[in-house]
């Protein structure tokens, strides 16, 4: 309403300020309606914050599961040259097996030095073969100290699940490894962060839908029963609202 000051022919004044008559029930639904404005307007801010962290989880996600299929390439092939390896270390022990027979059988003869230089070159074979073993990663060094003294007629065993796991871990534990990666819980936080983002968007709505009763209750603000029912409704809607999505999405 607005009124006007002028002067008249009688010399009074019109009053022409603006004069604001709202009522108390106007105010309280301008308020409510502010209220669930500003609610609408952090669950879009929040969703938009936590999308960042989404992309960022994805990105690693990525990132890890290139490094694991790496990681498990280069396993492979290093337990595919130790298997190799191993192959030619059980021959060397296989011909050192066989200049042993061949001294057992030379030592009934009676040639000595032949019999003497048939274990030696058995026992060289064997500690050699056992030292390049041990230096293409097949075995331990600290494991074949003895054997390089006294060399094993017997070969030493081979597991091809315990060289696996133990090539793992020697991945795993490099200077320049980054340690033992795990993609898939980077990816269950990006999927738990996109349900908040879908939660808060569906609250985002619930908080407009708020709103939209509140402007019908401000527009028939003079029909009681249609005011009354869109506040009481409209108040329903904004607290639901206003309690699932802080305690649901905003700080999940």
């Amino acid at each position: 309403m607005v009124r006007k000051s002028r002067k008249g022919s009688s010399g009074s004044r019109l009053d022409i300020r603006p004069r604001l008559d709202l009522t108390a029930q106007q105010w309280v639904v301008a308020f409510l309606i502010g209220l669930a404005t500003v609610f609408a307007a952090a669950y879009g801010w929040r969703a938009a914050a936590i999308g960042s962290t989404a992309a960022y989880d994805d990105r690693q996600s990525i990132s890890e599961t290139i490094a694991v299929e790496q990681e498990t390439i280069d396993v492979a092939l290093d337990v595919s040259n130790d298997t190799r390896e191993y192959t030619g270390y059980l021959a060397d022990y296989a011909i050192a097996a066989e200049l042993d027979n061949q001294a057992a059988a030379l030592q009934g003869s009676g040639d000595g030095s032949t019999t003497s230089g048939a274990l030696q070159q058995a026992r060289f074979l064997r500690r050699s073969s056992t030292e390049r073993a041990a230096g293409a990663g097949v075995f331990g060094r600290s494991s074949i100290a003895d054997e390089l003294a006294r060399p094993s007629a017997v070969p030493r065993p081979f597991s091809f699940e315990d060289q696996l796991r133990s090539r793992t871990i020697e991945v795993q534990t490099g200077i320049d490894s980054p340690g033992k990666l795990n993609p898939g819980v980077w990816a269950a936080e990006a999927n738990g962060i996109r349900d908040r983002i879908n939660g808060l968007a569906v609250w985002v709505l619930v908080m407009l839908l708020a709103v939209l009763l509140f402007t019908i209750a401000e527009a028939n603000s003079v029909r009681r029963p249609v005011f009354y029912g869109a506040v009481s409704l409209g108040l329903v809607v904004m607290l639901v609202g206003m309690a699932g999505g802080m305690t649901v999405d905003f700080f999940a």
